[in-house]
Parts: C-alpha cells; structure tokens; sequence
C-alpha cells in the first residue's frame, strides 16, 4: 500500500534533478537523477570517503576523532546550499552515501549513544536538521540511542561569526537540560552537518567529557573549513 502511495504522489508531484531538471526514481529519492548521482560516487570513491579531519594544530581537542562523509567543492557547495536553505531535504540522503564504512571504522570500539548538533536555540520553521538523514540511519537503521539533552543557549548563529569569534561564541552556545542522563564511561558520537572550524564540535565534546564520557567521536556531513595540519587523509 505505501508503495502505491508514493507512486501515486511520484506522478502527481514529480521530483526532477536539482542539477540536471532530469526525472527518474534516483531523483525521487536523492534530489539528483542516476547520472548526476553516479558523478558524485564516482568522486567519492577516488578520494576514498570518509575523510578522517586532520587535529588542528591550534588548540587542545576534547574530542579524539573526526570524520567528514564529503568535502567542498564547487558541486558539493551549491547542492549544500540547496539542502540547507532551500529546503531540498532529499539532498541529505545524498550527502550520506557510503556512511556504512564508518561502522567498520568503530567495530572495536562501537559509540554507545548519538547526539545532533542543534543548530538553534528554538525550533524555527525549517521543519529539518541538514544532517536529518545520518540521524535517521543511526537511530532507526542502527538502533543506536540518541541523547537530547544538549540544547542550544545563544540565539546567535555560528557561521554568521568571523573566525576568532566561533571560538568565544562556542564556549556560550551549548549547554544541557537535563542532568540525569547517563553519560558516565560512554562513546558519545556528535553528529553535525559541516565542519568549518570545529570550534562547536570541541565545545560540546568538553561539555560530554566533564560529564563523564570516555570518548567522543564527531561525524560531519561537508568539511568545509580548511584545517591547519598536514593535509586531509582518508580511511575506510
């Protein structure tokens, strides 16, 4: 019966490329047709995805690894945008693809619970996080426990800051709601929609290591920001 539903809606609202304004079941699902689909797998699979983010060399870390599943460029960019602020919310499930070789990544030492990033302080009227369809992966594909207990305390936005103020803008940003969750000895996992500077993600893992967590691990869809190391490698 759900698949008659969605065939119906299919032929009564079609969904075309966002790129191409081609239509096909590739379209319906990711918001790019098969061809436009393969270019970007096509790239990921040359740059070895995901990409394990390099320490910055300016700052003491709380968290001890960070993944990104894309990196910029000027496709990734523009599709990122259309997720983002244009409410092309099938784009998510394009931004993930490949997110299953991070399990193999974390068979030793698997994350206990998940928690996505709020990216504001009250619920606006965008009805979805950018990073909707990783979340949707971990806690309904991989029944892995979400904490909602982080929330976010400023009103103001983070990429609206320059550089320098992410950092002072980060350590006022988060704060939690509740205090009995049971964070003690975990492997939280932070899941995000990109990484610029990573001044968020540090802060909100200090947050969980005062808590008591053993370890913390950070997921970003687009690495967007260029880190100060040795250069980006690949794993998986």
């Amino acid at each position: 019966m759900r698949g008659v539903f969605f065939a119906l809606l299919t032929f009564l609202f079609p969904k075309y490329c966002i790129t191409c304004g081609k239509h096909d079941l590739f379209s319906e699902q990711l918001a790019l047709c098969k061809t436009c689909t393969r270019i970007g797998v096509s790239k990921r699979r040359k740059a070895n995805r995901p990409y394990l983010i390099p320490s910055p060399k300016d700052r003491f870390l709380f968290y001890e690894t960070a993944y990104a599943l894309q990196t910029r460029d000027f496709v990734s960019r523009d599709l990122f945008l259309s997720l983002k602020f244009q409410n092309e919310k099938l784009l998510g499930r394009f931004f993930i693809l490949g997110w299953k070789r991070l399990l193999n990544l974390w068979k030793a030492d698997p994350p206990d619970c998940f928690v996505l990033v709020p990216s504001r302080a009250k619920v606006g009227p965008k009805p979805y996080h950018a990073a909707w369809a990783f979340h949707d992966r971990l806690k309904n594909g991989q029944n892995m426990r979400e904490d909602t207990s982080l929330r976010k305390i400023s009103k103001d936005k983070q990429s609206e800051k320059r550089f320098e103020d992410r950092f002072f803008h980060a350590k006022k940003a988060f704060g939690f709601t509740k205090s009995d969750r049971i964070i003690e000895g975990l492997h939280v996992l932070l899941v995000d929609d990109i990484f610029t500077t990573g001044a968020s993600l540090n802060e909100i893992a200090r947050l969980y290591k005062l808590r008591g967590a053993r370890k913390v691990t950070c997921v970003v869809c687009l690495l967007s920001g260029v880190i100060e190391s040795n250069g980006c490698s690949s794993q998986g």
